[in-house]
């Protein structure tokens, strides 16, 4: 299978915190050598569990971007026994337009699963969460809410697995 174009800036196997981007390639009309950069951060300490905690797979859900914003602000490696990887804005073209889906692409990134390597902008991201961030994570949490078009009271959801050894996890 074809190689990933997008790429991190951090680097996965430092301890300590780190903030950066995962950088994807993509030339448009204003620039030639332009990129989508999606922030991310890690905390890293010691030898632990890996909790992957993503938001704004639909870009007009904000409740859960704010809150990992304030924590890849705050959280501290002596707060964290393993590592934590904190994805605020998935998809963030559609964060930035303030869209449900991508205006790049007009695609739906939790539809876009599990993604194409040499596809449209939606998909590469889709794809190296599914062969790069989520084999490193033995925990996800992927932050929903309503968006624009809908009113939902708090509450907590969560899928069971497949993988029997991995839900046990």
């Amino acid at each position: 299978m074809r190689k990933n174009p997008i790429f991190a800036t951090i680097d996965y196997n430092s301890h300590g915190v780190q903030h950066g981007y995962l950088r994807l390639p993509y030339s448009r009309n204003d620039s030639a050598w332009g990129a989508i950069h999606i922030p991310i951060t890690q905390v890293k300490n010691g030898i632990g569990a890996c909790a992957l905690l993503t938001g704004a797979n639909h870009g007009d859900e904000y409740e859960g971007p704010l809150a990992l914003v304030e924590l890849a602000a705050t959280l501290k490696p002596e707060d964290v026994s393993g590592t934590v990887i904190i994805i605020p804005f998935m998809n963030h073209p559609a964060f930035l337009a303030g869209t449900r889906v991508s205006p790049i692409d007009d695609l739906n990134m939790n539809r876009a699963f599990p993604g194409q390597p040499d596809g449209s902008p939606t998909q590469k991201i889709a794809d190296y969460f599914q062969r790069t961030l989520l084999p490193m994570a033995d925990v996800v949490l992927d932050f929903h809410s309503g968006g624009k078009t809908l009113d939902f009271l708090p509450f907590a959801a969560s899928h069971a697995l497949d993988d029997p050894e991995q839900q046990a996890r």
